[in-house]
């Protein structure tokens, strides 16, 4: 596992380690149902202490990305299981879906009323993006509007707890931290977990960088700029500085861009940033090119109709 620490680059140790972990397994470095080391082993091939490695661990089983099952390991987390696909016909596909259903304990009322629901179901007619931020929802949905052609819009948890009816016939959008609150919020609404992705041309583009190096993001989300800031420092430590900031304070960074020597900047904020005239510009997007295909997908199935309260 080739997991590079820099202890010197001013963001923690756990930080950095959630962030390659993080990006391993979006890129497929690791496959669904993969074990990774132990807490101890991995502490000792890192020479950090198992506390970190184990605090990471969390932090990634609460992304949603692992789990952590007491005395067997760490495991990758994956898609629904294999049986259901490859058994032979409706009705051994059926057989099998109940027996998942009746060994979590649903009972045969319970799989009865779901069973209905979705058979009344349909495509989604509009996507949510659920955030607490509303300039992360903004973000979202603007990247969403501008590939797919289906109306998008974005709201906050606590709008969806006062209205749950907001995401009725419509498929959520929303950051793995925020996954949770939402199925509870609404429950059996149809949620895609979105992830925050550093595609591997941009990675390339910040490695390519000679030390003593000035980066620039620029973002409208301030959700963003926690994320990049450790993950750029992650891949270069001391050796370049990273400065972001928001694209609403433009006074901020405009005097910084023509200096920097890589300027980062979202879809809402390139087009001002453009104007500054950076010397090298990279558009980023928080959705990937492989993330807007799962999502296109995940439009194709049905979701359940009904009044969005489960």
């Amino acid at each position: 596992m080739d997991i590079v620490l820099n202890r010197r680059g001013g963001v923690p140790v756990k930080d950095q380690l959630v962030a390659q972990l993080e990006l391993k397994i979006l890129g497929g470095s690791f496959v669904p149902g993969e074990r990774l080391p132990s807490v101890r082993a991995l502490a000792r091939r890192l020479e950090v202490h198992a506390n970190t490695v184990s605090a990471a661990y969390q932090d990634l089983e609460s992304a949603g990305h692992v789990e952590l099952r007491r005395g067997a390991g760490v495991f990758v987390r994956g898609g629904p299981p294999a049986a259901l696909p490859e058994a032979r016909g409706l009705d051994e596909m059926i057989r099998l879906a109940l027996s998942a259903a009746f060994r979590q304990g649903h009972t045969g009322v319970e799989i009865k009323a779901a069973v209905e629901r979705w058979l009344k179901a349909a495509p989604p007619e509009r996507v949510v993006v659920v955030d607490p931020s509303p300039e992360m929802a903004d973000l979202v949905a603007h990247e969403v509007r501008s590939v797919l052609p289906i109306p998008v819009a974005g709201c906050g948890l606590l709008d969806l707890a006062r209205e749950p009816g907001l995401l009725s016939g419509a498929l959520a959008l929303t950051l793995p931290y925020h996954a949770t609150a939402v199925a509870r919020h609404v429950p059996g609404a149809a949620v895609q977990v979105i992830h925050l992705e550093f595609p591997q041309k941009d990675r390339e583009a910040v490695l390519d960088l000679p030390p003593g190096s000035t980066i620039l993001v620029v973002s409208h989300s301030p959700t963003v700029l926690p994320f990049a800031s450790v993950l750029l420092r992650t891949l270069r430590g001391d050796e370049v500085l990273v400065e972001t900031r928001l694209a609403k304070s433009p006074k901020e960074w405009r005097r910084l861009v023509p200096a920097a020597d890589l300027v980062f900047a979202d879809a809402l904020a390139v087009g001002a940033v453009k104007k500054a005239r950076p010397r090298r510009l990279r558009e980023f997007r928080v959705l990937t090119q492989p993330a807007l295909r799962r999502l296109q997908d995940v439009l194709s199935v049905v979701v359940p109709r009904g009044d969005g309260r489960g």
